[in-house]
């Protein structure tokens, strides 16, 4: 009896699966349809500029299905700084914009320009690229002066806390096209016998970083800072520093030569 009791319960359970799983899907769900914009082509004109000034004409063609509400160009700078987001506007076939604006300081290099559609629904579009080149025909090279550098350093003795003498070198920079196309500042060091330190070229930093070896207080200012060390073994006699620097169009300023005297 207990056995045709559980067959007897089985049969509505399964009947009652069997009818569930062949029930009809409601028709009135209906997924809903995302039409996304679509950036179909960039270009822009000129695609190189020699000045300061920047006149660029901005264009982009954008296929969508539902309406486009905005269509916006972000132009960064080579370093990757934004200078300015634009909105273009449908104009024939292309949404465009005509760029006018200076640079703050005239910076030499490849800018971006990142293009961006959203359509009524909210939509984003795929995101697309296109580059500008900044050059300057009239660029003139860096010039370089030494702030500060010791003439004479005494040979640590090598008793802790004796170990290491510090030198702290400062090289002030200008370039007539403007702070910003400074690229670095260097110096090479050779030792009293003629042979060239293998860790050269040094790099000097203006980044406002106070702690050593970068040892700078302000960023940005054109004073480039680095503090060296010379331990107990250090050859004595003169070492030659030869300090020069390059802006962002490859030219290089004259080198500037320094003798620091390692003594006993």
């Amino acid at each position: 009896k207990q056995i045709a009791k559980n067959k007897l319960f089985l049969i509505p359970l399964f009947l009652g699966i069997f009818m569930y799983s062949c029930e009809k899907e409601d028709d009135t769900i209906i997924d809903p349809i995302l039409n996304f914009p679509v950036i179909d082509s960039v270009f822009l004109t000129p695609t190189t500029i020699d000045t300061s000034r920047i006149l660029l004409s901005i264009n982009a063609k954008v296929s969508s299905i539902d309406p486009v509400s905005s269509v916006k160009a972000k132009i960064s700078d080579p370093l990757g700084t934004l200078l300015t987001e634009v909105d273009l506007s449908l104009n024939g076939e292309f949404y465009s914009y005509n760029l006018d604006i200076n640079l703050p300081c005239y910076f030499v290099g490849t800018y971006k320009v990142e293009f961006n559609a959203v359509s009524n629904a909210g939509l984003n579009s795929n995101t697309v690229t296109n580059n500008f080149e900044v050059t300057n025909s009239r660029n003139q090279r860096p010039i370089i002066s030494l702030i500060y550098a010791p003439d004479s350093l005494q040979r640590p003795s090598g008793n802790p806390p004796d170990t290491l003498r510090p030198a702290f070198l400062k090289l002030n920079v200008v370039d007539p096209d403007g702070i910003c196309d400074i690229e670095w500042a260097k110096f090479n060091a050779v030792n009293p016998n003629g042979v060239p330190n293998p860790s050269n070229p040094f790099t000097m930093y203006d980044n406002g970083n106070p702690n050593p070896p970068f040892s700078d207080t302000v960023g940005n200012d054109g004073k480039y800072s680095l503090t060296i060390y010379i331990g107990p073994t250090a050859t004595l006699g003169d070492f030659s520093f030869k300090f020069f620097a390059r802006d962002r169009s490859g030219l290089t300023s004259d080198t500037l030569l320094k003798l620091i005297n390692v003594h006993q």
